[in-house]
């Protein structure tokens, strides 16, 4: 069967029942322009839906509702195919007079009427939304906006992917475009090299980022009706084995050492990051009435998630973080830089950078990384992993094993030499034999 099929008998059970299951409909027509549409989805399943069309407004869709497919039907919800022409016609008719009112219809329902409308009704966390904004003005108004929906192709986001994903990162799209304007001592910090394999992997894994975006823009225009078939971007893939960063983390030695060159101000943020596991940015904005120092723990609203988090601390940890909420107003910031000022974004890096070389740890650690530390050195001291997940304020185990509980080759070495059963080779025997040694 053609996919799309026009004047496919859909008017019985019987006849649907026969029809492969497909993601676009299968279409009668009712007059010039006008068809009902059946989308097949299971073996006894489909939906109603009707499609107008005319040459000076285009396409405009509707779903009517669940077909009354299934053999058990005893009058519920479903819909008839004779009421589902009834509601075809009425629907039809609704919008004919929404085009002769001039009211915004389907074909003229553009990607960034898509993006407009997801980001009016976003549920998410202020925080998301600004990234997703971000995402949207920076990634995909410019080369997708224009495009109506109905002309959308799963080529053109293909390629749109392809080039996003060879597209330097923005600030140094904009630091190259300003580099003729720099000093040369300037100009030579500027280094972006798109052939390095790290580069790549990185500007894939961003691409796939700003792709999800996309994704769920689409998938709620095409909730409301706005277009017939998610077929363009639903079988797009996204670069598979690229979100897999190598997450660096401090040996207890190297954190000691680490801290113990650490500027003072900035000594205090790293000690907060390691014994809470917190992001940089939710210490910048932690408050005073943050500690209770009843429970021993910090207590707060996670900014990325919205969810409350609760830390629990050793008491030596609550006496560091009750030195620095002693006389201090509740809504006062719990840690502030040296000069009295809040740390702000990107505060972190150059210091990270010239601590590390001040320690003599020669990798590329930044202070996310911290939070690894955090994680990493908890499970290799055997905490149970639905307990680390809980104290950094994930709900579930997945993030932890990904990205934070990464052991070193010594402990995973001396952990499973440790925990290996007892057994004796008989070495003058060929091929060796194990034999378990008793008790």
């Amino acid at each position: 069967m053609a996919r799309g099929s026009i004047n496919t008998d859909i008017s019985s059970k019987a006849k649907r029942l026969k029809l492969p299951i497909q993601r676009e409909p299968y279409w009668f027509s009712l007059g010039t322009g006008e068809h009902l549409g059946y989308r097949k989805t299971g073996d006894a399943k489909g939906n109603w839906i009707v499609r107008y069309y005319s040459k000076e407004h285009g396409r405009k869709f509707a779903s009517l509702g669940q077909a009354d497919d299934s053999p058990m039907h005893m009058g519920s919800n479903e819909i008839s195919y004779q009421d589902a022409v009834k509601e075809a016609r009425a629907e039809i008719a609704k919008m004919k007079r929404a085009d002769s009112a001039g009211v915004e219809h389907n074909s003229k329902y553009s990607i960034a009427s898509a993006a407009r409308d997801w980001l009016e009704t976003w549920q998410g966390t202020e925080r998301g939304k600004e990234t997703a904004t971000a995402n949207v003005t920076l990634h995909i108004l410019p080369k997708l906006g224009a495009i109506e929906l109905e002309k959308l192709t799963r080529q053109q986001i293909e390629k749109w992917l392809h080039d996003q994903s060879k597209k330097a990162p923005i600030k140094v799209q904009r630091r190259l475009a300003s580099k003729k304007k720099l000093s040369p001592s300037r100009q030579s910090k500027i280094v972006y090299d798109a052939s390095d394999p790290e580069t790549q992997r990185k500007r894939k894994d961003s691409a796939n980022r700003v792709f999800r975006d996309l994704r769920a823009l689409l998938n709620r225009a095409y909730d409301n009706q706005h277009v017939a078939s998610k077929a363009p971007w639903e079988t797009v893939k996204e670069f598979e084995n690229v979100g897999l960063a190598k997450n660096e983390y401090l040996t207890l030695e190297e954190a000691q050492r680490f801290l113990e060159v650490c500027p003072h101000d900035f000594r205090t943020l790293v000690q907060a990051a390691l014994i809470t596991g917190c992001r940089y940015g939710e210490l910048c904005r932690l408050k005073a009435s943050a500690f209770d120092p009843h429970l021993a723990a910090v207590t707060f609203i996670q900014a990325k998630t919205g969810k409350e988090k609760r830390v629990f601390l050793t008491d030596d940890e609550a006496a560091f973080i009750k030195l620095h909420t002693d006389g201090k107003q509740p809504a006062e910031l719990m840690f502030k830089r040296e000069d009295g000022m809040p740390w702000g974004k990107s505060h972190q890096q150059q210091r990270m950078e010239d601590t590390l070389k001040a320690a003599g740890i020669e990798r590329h650690v930044r202070f996310h990384d911290l939070r690894h530390t955090f994680a990493t050195l908890l499970a290799m001291n055997g905490t149970a992993l639905p307990l680390i997940a809980h104290q950094l304020g994930h709900s579930g185990t997945r993030m932890v094993e990904k990205h934070y509980a990464h052991f070193s080759p010594a402990y995973v070495a001396a952990t499973v030499r440790a925990n290996k059963p007892i057994y004796g080779f008989e070495a003058s025997k060929p091929g060796p034999q194990l034999v378990q040694k008793a008790g």
